[in-house]
């Protein structure tokens, strides 16, 4: 039982220090789907953030991160700054591929 604990422990750790970057790697090549991820992002870590600020291991901080992180991208694509990067690498890809 106590093995399943650590491991648990373990896990959400992990997820927790991995999560503020999930939202600026994600569907990186498609606006609607990066800004949904970036939102669904920006929620789960607002609720976590809030539910673990006092945890010994710092996780409301990453989490809060997180947040700050998918904002960055909810805003990047709902301006289409990301758009013109996009369009390049597509090109640059059609390109080496054909």
């Amino acid at each position: 039982m106590n093995f399943l604990a650590e491991a648990m422990v373990v896990a959400f750790m992990g997820c927790a220090y991995a999560w503020p970057v999930i939202a600026l790697a994600v569907y990186p090549l498609n606006r609607r789907r990066g800004f949904w991820a970036a939102l669904y992002c920006c929620a789960i870590a607002l609720f976590f953030g809030i539910e673990f600020h006092s945890f010994k291991f710092m996780v409301g901080e990453f989490f809060e991160v997180a947040v700050y992180t998918s904002a960055v991208r909810i805003l990047a694509e709902a301006l289409g700054v990301l758009e013109k990067p996009r369009n390049v690498w597509r090109k640059r890809h059609e390109r080496v591929t054909h």
